[in-house]
């Protein structure tokens, strides 16, 4: 778990196909998405495989849509995460890691719903 400063993230001001794991995406997802408490600790969305698989069933809760992850047939990136809230309309991103994918949808999907 790490701490962050929620006044360094905004949601609207990063590009959620391209923003890189670490710290800040995980702050992003903990205080701007989940609305959860500046002084609580984020967990490591972006590069902890279980914790991944947390904010995933978490955001399919939370927006009542199935996220579809899996890998790509490129070498990078390998990993795609997407949600289909319209039949044929597919939303998706993709990144080099699992947990990454599924930040940068959480983000995404966030910023749609903002």
């Amino acid at each position: 778990m790490k701490t962050a400063d929620p006044t360094v993230c905004r949601l609207n001001e990063v590009d959620p196909y391209s923003i890189q794991s670490g710290r800040e995406l995980d702050a992003l997802i903990h205080f701007q998405v989940f609305n959860k408490p500046w002084h609580l600790a984020a967990p490591c969305y972006s590069t902890d495989r279980k914790t991944a698989d947390e904010l995933k069933r978490d955001l399919e809760s939370k927006y009542g849509t199935p996220i579809v992850t899996g890998k790509t047939a490129m070498r990078v990136p390998l990993w795609f995460a997407r949600y289909e809230v319209e039949p044929g309309n597919p939303t998706e991103v993709l990144a080099e890691t699992y947990p990454l994918a599924i930040s940068r949808l959480a983000v995404l999907r966030a910023l749609e719903k903002s």
